[in-house]
């Protein structure tokens, strides 16, 4: 599947998402919009809420917003307008962009912004000049094992503390969020293992969309934690290498169609975007 199959697969599923949204389903269902790596906005109950979505053009070998959808997205622009929350798991340059935020709070005058202490510390000093705007963000890192919640602008955020992985020291933040009567979870690019995801077993059973970093569906036990223990209704695929990244990002899989067919066998209904705009609907149980 290389990129003429991305752009056929993409402009499917877009055709869908319009005729799905003029068959009347219930205003709780969930749209969401792929912009770009592990960033999406998800839309529910009349709340639209950003994750990981407001950064410049990320690292090599994963997929970077169009220079026009990041101005839409940093100045409230269209489609992209009215949103209530930004959210950032952490403060890598594929998920969040200090300067990125600073413009989206400047042109939402009522949105919000929350992240780890990391990513807000660097938003504090890009916007010394402009102090008022920090008064519509938030630092957040519960404890490990805990939850922090939050309710802003209608919007419920559980943040869990789920570590970002082996060799770096960024804080990385787990969310469910709640969207009337749907919610969602995030996990950024965590790479935590079962023990520290006992604790919020409880709390993740039954999310009814889970948007998850590609190795959640192809490492065996996180997908059948996924599909024994979470159980969601959809799932969204994130964080995926492009048909065109090094050799090395696909070292256990041997390519990017080995990748996308092993995770599509562990869970043949889960939605892989495939360009950055792309918009679906779900709904239904």
């Amino acid at each position: 599947m290389h990129r003429t199959s991305r752009r056929l697969i993409s402009s499917l599923l877009v055709v869908f998402a319009l005729l799905s949204a003029s068959a009347g389903y219930p205003a709780d269902d969930l749209t969401v919009r792929y912009i770009a790596n592990e960033g999406f906005l998800v839309e529910g109950a009349g709340r639209r809420v950003l994750v990981d979505a407001l950064f410049g053009g990320g690292i090599p070998g994963y997929d970077a917003a169009p220079e026009d959808l990041r101005r839409a997205l940093e100045s409230g622009s269209g489609a992209w307008g009215e949103i209530d929350v930004a959210l950032a798991t952490h403060f890598h340059p594929d998920h969040f962009d200090a300067e990125a935020v600073g413009r989206f709070l400047s042109a939402s005058p009522e949105a919000w912004f929350v992240s780890t202490p990391q990513a807000v510390a660097r938003l504090r000093e890009t916007l010394a000049a402009t102090p008022r705007l920090l008064d519509r963000v938030r630092a957040v890192l519960p404890a490990g094992g805990e939850i922090d919640s939050l309710r802003l602008r209608g919007v419920g955020i559980d943040v869990l503390n789920l570590t970002h992985g082996s060799g770096t020291n960024a804080e990385n933040i787990g969310l469910v969020v709640t969207l009337g009567e749907k919610d969602f979870l995030h996990f950024g690019d965590t790479e935590a293992k079962m023990p520290d995801f006992e604790p919020y077993l409880e709390r993740l059973q039954g999310t009814h969309l889970a948007i998850l970093p590609f190795w959640f569906l192809s490492s065996e036990w996180r997908a059948e934690m996924v599909r024994d223990l979470i159980e969601p209704d959809w799932v969204v695929i994130g964080h995926t290498p492009t048909p065109d990244a090094p050799a090395g990002y696909f070292a256990r899989w041997r390519g990017y169609d080995e990748l996308v067919a092993g995770m599509l066998a562990a869970f043949p209904e889960a939605h892989l975007p495939s360009e950055p705009g792309q918009t679906f609907r779900l709904g239904g149980e």
